[in-house]
């Protein structure tokens, strides 16, 4: 934090009332602005190179909070896709968009200097003096919503399936005679009990056996990966299982949960700006300090009906992961902004007091 001071201290020292803007005429913008295009499509290429070449890391980060939510909720774990190329095509703009985002502080930086240039050096400081704090809130919103709140939210979209049963499937007098009767309590009377019958034992091991016998069917469920596995002609083959009493079950396609962890990442890296966005609009004066103050209760009433938006659940501890941080994001604004007000108004009066002076014989 001295060092960012030091550096703050440092491109502020011009006095910005004497100083002039610096002129460049309509060709000298033409010239810079295709050099920043140039360099951030260049840092573009670079950062989609690289996350491509690296692209299964990324969706190892990205998947593993939905895969985990299926194995422990009893579901098959893998994502779907309903288009012949859909694999190709989401590792590939996977790879793109996450080089975009690699490199958005490269290209950010270009599309700045090519602003600052029109811009006195006071309004320079003021961008460099914000833009620190505001990239750490915004990766800190994304880093807690991957953390905490996408396992919490997955659990819970996948365990309220089992708070729908499977209907009574026994037919009445009618239903047997539309179907015949072939599912009626006669046929099922003559079949044995559960308990009646030797159930088929299948092992249960932590890895999967790499020998098998010729021309035979091996079957084994793994414990660690939650699937039952078939081994048959020289392939292994995972057999689909569900909860069997729950009516619902999800069918996790691969550009919805990509659409869906995308928008929300982004939803929370913007709420952790809340600080830095109450410390501004008291900075340039739109909304003093004591205006916080004074609607703190509103405050807390809408950001307690975003967090039961972000977070769909009823029970108390899952709402407070949410509700409880911002909050204190919240607290964190409001003590900002009254720093940046009193700050503000001992400016002024010192302001005055130097004009009184001045003034006085």
């Amino acid at each position: 934090m001295a060092l960012w001071r030091h550096f703050i201290a440092k491109i502020s020292q011009a006095p910005d009332e004497e100083e002039q803007m610096p002129a460049m005429s309509f060709g000298d913008h033409l010239d810079d602005l295709r050099k920043r295009l140039i360099l951030s499509l260049l840092g573009a290429a670079i950062g989609i190179a690289v996350c491509t070449i690296f692209a299964n890391y990324i969706i190892d980060f990205l998947f593993q909070p939905y895969l985990l939510a299926l194995r422990y909720s009893g579901y098959p774990q893998y994502l779907l896709y309903n288009k012949p190329a859909g694999n190709v095509i989401m590792y590939l703009m996977l790879g793109i968009k996450a080089g975009l985002v690699l490199t958005s502080p490269w290209i950010i930086y270009q599309f700045w200097l090519f602003v600052a240039a029109g811009l006195y050096q006071r309004e320079r400081s003021l961008v460099y003096r914000y833009i620190g704090p505001s990239i750490f809130l915004f990766i800190a919103g994304v880093v807690f919503f991957f953390v905490i709140v996408l396992p919490i939210m997955l659990k819970f979209f996948l365990a309220f399936n089992q708070q729908v049963p499977m209907p009574n499937l026994h037919p009445n007098a009618v239903e047997n005679f539309i179907y015949g009767g072939h599912l009626g309590v006669n046929n099922w009377s003559k079949l044995p009990t559960g308990n009646e019958i030797k159930p088929l034992l299948i092992p249960m091991v932590r890895s999967n056996p790499t020998h098998f016998p010729k021309h035979h069917i091996a079957l084994w469920y793994n414990a660690v990966q939650g699937r039952m596995l078939i081994h048959a002609d020289g392939k292994t083959l995972a057999l689909n299982a569900q909860p069997a009493d729950s009516l619902f079950a999800p069918l996790p396609m691969l550009h919805d949960y990509l659409g869906f962890v995308t928008i929300m990442a982004l939803v929370f890296g913007l709420a952790f700006e809340l600080p830095m966005v109450m410390m501004v609009l008291a900075q340039i004066g739109v909304m003093p300090a004591h205006k916080f103050r004074q609607m703190w209760r509103y405050a807390v009433l809408i950001l307690a009906v975003l967090s039961a938006l972000l977070a769909p659940t009823p029970d108390i501890v899952t709402f407070s992961s949410i509700f409880l941080p911002l909050v204190l994001l919240y607290v964190l604004g409001l003590v900002l902004a009254t720093l940046v007000t009193v700050r503000k108004e001992s400016d002024i009066s010192d302001e005055e007091t130097t004009r009184e002076d001045q003034e006085s014989p």
